[in-house]
């Protein structure tokens, strides 16, 4: 409905006031029973050059006396600069139907060529996932199953950590320690002992720095011996990561680590493009495009132009070595060279903002990216810090993700059990699972991702409000009155008479504005508002409406069609949040 607003609105500011593909910004309200729909009228001021509130009572005279004016418009009103307007009640009926009828995600172009490549996750080799790392697994997988909806084609790279000093370290603290039954039982953790163990003698002990860098050049040069633990640790690290990320429904395409843009004839783990141009061949064309510049120490800089206002990098050690920009550099390369998407997006957290700044400008003034072909963009997200400050791995000071989601689990057991004596085991296991995905994952999920957090085992559990198992008792319930309908759902010669119905149905219509908004612009938790929203409105119809004794058969075979349609909704919503939804609690 709001589609058909905007079209009519743009065609009648076309014809008169003369303006070619007028901007059309619709908002809705803050609160039930208000206007339908608000049309601001500040950016016709500025082209117009008039008063906003001028513009909004001369729309509202063109509009009263349109012969052609949509009978979605029942009446209008001026507040200030805006141009309210009131929607008649039949034409949510009409656009309710019209709805079910179509797709949710209105006309969809099946057949697109766009590529939209996403770099998320940034998990290091030898390091276990971490409560960080609910963060952007969660957030962009949520992105990613959004372009999937619309139809594009969408490559998700996890872009591993497994280059630079910190594999040096690994190394040498791998042929000083290593337990090859720990290895074999548990290699990330082992390797994380490893590391923290090896960091904390470094404090007392200069010379294992040097250990570190020379550990580190021997693998940068090709060292059979080094190529061999290098596969041994990535490997087993790719596995033990991609386990705790299904536990949160978050699945990479690819796995793609740092050192294969080294280039040292490692063996691929998946069927990914071989590399044409590595971090060597990236310098040097840098360097032969006076972009870089290679100092009489071995080192390679770029230092940009004043006027961008950004810090020099360093891209090669004097040793030789690569610093990790050049990896980034050289996967826009490759990714412009295989793919060629329409958008390139890094999902990582703040921290990261100089880095990819640095990494695009780059880009650009190599001319691997034109503005104009291909979006690049940082979406950043805040991070998790524990009560007591910010995480530290080397000292120990994390909660494991592994250890998270299994005392979620154990304590929604504990939850449900407290509720439901009557349960069996084997459901208690498929429900607790269920519930506690839902509540940890909402919890974050529900913030903008630009916030930080602090993680609180109360908050996380939280079944109250707006929470994950609220929703999910809600579509508990729709799905027991559909079931005890006894009839099949019809959506013909729909009819609605209250005003629970009606506020129940634009929240519906509003879906795929939604879905559009975080294709946009990259914010997980305007969905999670909207179902909580929906879910709201949805137990004032169900406590005030009469639904199942309800006697007139044409309204409740509405209100039938009406729970359908909810169920859908938050089905849809629920795949696109990674959440499997209860059939009871």
């Amino acid at each position: 409905m709001k589609e058909k607003v905007s079209k009519y609105l743009s065609t009648l500011l076309q014809q008169e006031y003369n303006i070619d593909n007028p901007v059309i910004k619709l908002e809705t309200p803050p609160k039930k029973n208000m206007w339908d729909i608000a049309f601001g009228c500040f950016m016709l001021g500025k082209e117009l050059k008039k008063s906003p509130m001028d513009i909004a009572w001369e729309l509202k005279n063109i509009i009263d006396n349109d012969p052609d004016k949509i009978s979605e418009i029942w009446s209008l009103e001026v507040a200030g600069p805006y141009l309210n307007i009131y929607l008649n009640s039949e034409s949510y009926s009409e656009s309710f139907a019209s709805m079910m009828s179509s797709n949710l995600y209105g006309d969809i172009d099946k057949n697109k060529s766009e590529t939209i490549y996403i770099d998320y996750i940034w998990a290091n080799v030898g390091k276990p996932l971490h409560i960080g790392h609910m963060c952007t697994p969660t957030q962009w997988q949520v992105i990613i199953n959004v372009f999937k909806k619309l139809w594009y084609n969408v490559i998700s790279d996890s872009h591993i950590w497994d280059w630079g000093i910190i594999f040096g370290k690994l190394i040498v603290a791998y042929n000083k320690y290593w337990d090859e039954q720990k290895l074999s039982d548990n290699a990330v953790e082992h390797l994380f002992e490893l590391y923290v163990q090896i960091s904390n003698e470094a404090e007392d002990d200069d010379g294992l720095e040097m250990s570190f860098r020379d550990a580190f050049k021997k693998l940068s040069s090709g060292d059979e011996s080094m190529k061999s633990i290098w596969a041994k640790f990535t490997k087993s690290s790719i596995e033990a990561m991609n386990i705790q990320l299904s536990r949160l429904s978050v699945f990479p395409d690819y796995n793609i680590w740092e050192s294969f843009y080294e280039w040292l004839w490692l063996a691929k783990m998946e069927d990914y493009p071989n590399l044409s141009h590595s971090m060597h061949d990236v310098v040097e064309e840098l360097i032969d495009r006076e972009i870089a510049t290679k100092n009489d120490d071995g080192s390679v800089w770029v230092v940009f132009p004043d006027e961008m206002n950004i810090p020099s990098c360093i891209l090669q050690k004097r040793d030789g070595t690569h610093w990790y920009l050049a990896s980034d550099l050289a996967s826009v390369k490759y990714r412009m060279d295989n793919w060629a998407p329409k958008k390139i997006l890094y999902f990582v957290d703040v921290r990261q903002q100089l880095h990819l700044k640095q990494t695009f400008t780059i880009s650009k003034m190599a001319g691997w990216l034109n503005d104009d072909v291909t979006e690049i963009t940082h979406a950043h997200n805040g991070f998790i810090s524990l009560k007591d400050g910010a995480m530290s791995t080397r000292k120990w000071k994390i909660i494991k993700l592994e250890k998270l989601l299994d005392e979620a689990e154990k304590r929604a057991e504990e939850i449900i059990s407290e509720k439901r004596d009557d349960i069996s085991w084997e459901k208690l296991d498929v429900l607790s699972r269920i519930i506690w995905t839902w509540a940890i994952k909402y919890w974050y999920l529900k913030k903008s991702r630009t916030s930080d957090s602090i993680f609180d085992w109360d908050e996380y559990m939280s079944f109250e409000g707006n929470s994950g198992p609220y929703i999910q008792y809600a579509y508990v319930r729709a799905q027991k009155i559909l079931s005890s309908s006894g009839s099949e759902v019809v959506f013909d010669n729909l009819s609605f008479e209250t005003q629970e119905e009606i506020n129940l149905i634009k929240h519906i219509l509003e879906f795929k504005n939604i879905i559009d908004d975080m294709a946009k612009d990259y914010y997980p938790h305007i969905l999670c508002q909207y179902v909580y929203d929906m879910t709201k409105k949805f137990s004032s119809f169900y406590n005030n409406v009469q639904i199942l004794s309800e006697e007139d058969i044409q309204l409740k075979a509405s209100r039938i069609a009406l729970l359908a349609w909810f169920s859908k909704v938050l089905e849809e919503s629920f795949d696109i949040l990674g959440i499997s939804l209860p059939t009871e609690m």
